[in-house]
Formats: C-alpha cells, structure tokens, sequence
C-alpha cells in the first residue's frame, strides 16, 4: 500500500470521527450579543433578537424608524411532479438570472439636511422596541446623500423580500432607518 492511500484513508476516517464539527457541546445562549437572523427566510418577514445575557437586557442605541411599509406578499413554493427534466414545463418570460436590479429614492429632506449616507442590509433583527439591529456584515450597498436626497442602484437576489435602510449623519444626529421590501422603490421620511 503507498503512502497517499494511508494519508487518504487516515484523513476520511479523522473526519468522519470528527464529525460535521460546530458548537462546544454546551447549550445554546447568546452570550450577549444580538442573534441575527437573515430576514429572507422569516416567513413574516420580521425577525426577533435576543439581546439578553444572564437575564439582564443589554441597552440598545437609540435609532429612529419608520412606519413598517406593507407586507410583501411572499410567491409560494413551486413543485413539480416531473421525474425527467423533458418533461419539465417553464413558463414564457421565466428569467433563469436570480440576481434583479433595484433603485430607491431616498428623500429625507424634510427631516434633515445635514451631510449623511444610506446604507441597506439584507439581514437584520427586530429590537422588542420596533428599531432594527443590522447585521453589518450583509450591507448590500452603500451611498452619499446630498441635502437629504440620494438615489441608490444596488443588485439584489430575487429571493431577498425585506431590507433594512439606515442612514447616518457625520455631524452625531441620531440615525433613523426603515425596513424596506424589494418591490419599494420609494424611501420619504
């Protein structure tokens, strides 16, 4: 037997015994920080957090959001009962691309004037006091508004139904943001 097979099966069987790996072997807490949720697989859209360690509530900083825009109504799982792809039927004008182009106006102009940017994720939490935690490793994109206006082209996969918008000021006014849906093209505060 040459040596790449013993390496070979050595390794098979290490992770086989291993294991698919994940988690310490303890219970599930969240020491602390928030558990965030990507909002596309919630099927109402909302995603709750928990933000508690040791039955104490961690503070969370003070955002300013928005009325929740209307529910966004989710198309139903497809199934099929075909066992062979020539018996698969696809519809006229079906697009095979799960990656859809979007534009928001964001208009905040009313609210303030001041230097300050938009950011949008795709996962975030709901807070028990209705502001929203983002996950900011999910930002989809990012941009300048000027006097309070800004239009945001961004890509996003036709899978993704709700997002969260924030924006902040440079000058330290508290940020405001607003859960947003894929078909909203349209931010007014």
């Amino acid at each position: 037997m040459n040596i790449y097979s013993i390496v070979t099966a050595s390794l098979v069987l290490l992770l086989t015994a291993c294991g698919g790996g994940g988690g310490d072997g303890g219970s599930a807490s969240t020491s602390g920080s928030p558990t965030i949720t990507d909002s596309s697989t919630e099927a109402g859209g909302s995603a709750t957090a928990s933000n508690t360690s040791n039955g104490t509530s961690n503070p969370t900083p003070t955002v300013l959001t928005g009325a929740n825009p209307e529910v966004v109504d989710i198309p139903p799982t497809v199934t099929s009962d075909a066992t062979q792809m020539s018996e698969m039927v696809v519809p006229n004008g079906f697009s095979y691309d799960p990656v859809v182009s979007q534009s928001l106006e964001v208009d905040i102009s009313s609210y303030s004037i001041s230097q300050a940017y938009v950011s949008i994720y795709g996962g975030f939490v709901e807070n028990p006091d209705g502001s929203y935690s983002a996950d900011y490793n999910s930002r989809i994109t990012a941009k300048t508004l000027e006097s309070g206006f800004g239009d945001v082209d961004y890509l996003l996969a036709d899978s993704q139904y709700y997002m969260l918008a924030e924006v902040f000021f440079y000058d330290g006014t508290t940020p405001i943001q607003m859960r947003i849906t894929n078909e909203q093209t349209q931010w007014v505060w």
